[in-house]
């Protein structure tokens, strides 16, 4: 009886090593030094730009913003518009992906690329916008002073100014409030009139 027992045990001891070396010949195995691949885990591998990119998949918050009622984006995309029809500088766009990997951070502000006046012109039209902003009370001063925000002063840091820096599309701030915050980063003062803050040299 003792007899039977053992080997009994011995068995399932032996069908349980068995088992186990079985299971542990279908686990994963590391690769050896000479199987090993150079390739880079997806992690590493570099983006290549290409006009045809979905940008949503690394852009999901502008993507969003292109259907999310409120935003300038949003009723360009009702238009038939697409992110190519502004962002159009394929060269400039290339270069600013050089290097670009999925675990990069997005950057919040275009800094190697930028929409062109002459692309928003295309469909807008100056004349037009300057006659519907006409009695537009957005831009004024704490002097009381009133610009159209679509008809500056011809002066040199108002041609520097780009309809972007005041229509953010992928934001649901407001072009008067933009417009105005673009306005305060020379007009500091919150003065318009010129050389009521600095001395003409």
């Amino acid at each position: 009886m003792k007899h039977t027992r053992g080997s009994a045990r011995l068995a399932l001891c032996t069908a349980c090593v068995a088992a186990a070396l079985a299971l542990a010949g279908c686990a994963p195995q590391a690769p050896s030094e000479e199987g090993r691949s150079d390739r880079p885990s997806p992690v590493d591998v570099e983006f290549t730009w290409a006009a045809d990119a979905d940008c949503a998949t690394c852009h999901a918050e502008e993507a969003a913003s292109m259907a999310t009622a409120g935003y300038p984006a949003a009723v360009h995309q009702a238009d038939g518009e697409t992110c190519a029809s502004c962002h159009a500088d394929n060269a400039a766009i290339a270069s600013a992906h050089e290097g670009a990997l999925p675990s990069s951070t997005m950057p919040k502000r275009l800094t190697k690329t930028k929409v062109d006046d002459t692309l928003c012109l295309t469909c807008h039209d100056q004349e037009e916008l300057a006659e519907k902003t006409a009695g537009s009370t957005v831009l004024a001063d704490s002097q009381g002073l009133v610009e159209n925000p679509h008809a500056l002063p011809e002066t040199e840091n108002h041609t520097a100014i780009a309809c972007s820096d005041c229509h953010k599309m992928h934001s649901p701030g407001t072009a008067a409030e933009t417009a105005k915050a673009k306005c305060l980063s020379c007009h500091h003062e919150d003065v318009f009139e010129c050389n009521t803050c600095h001395e003409e040299m």
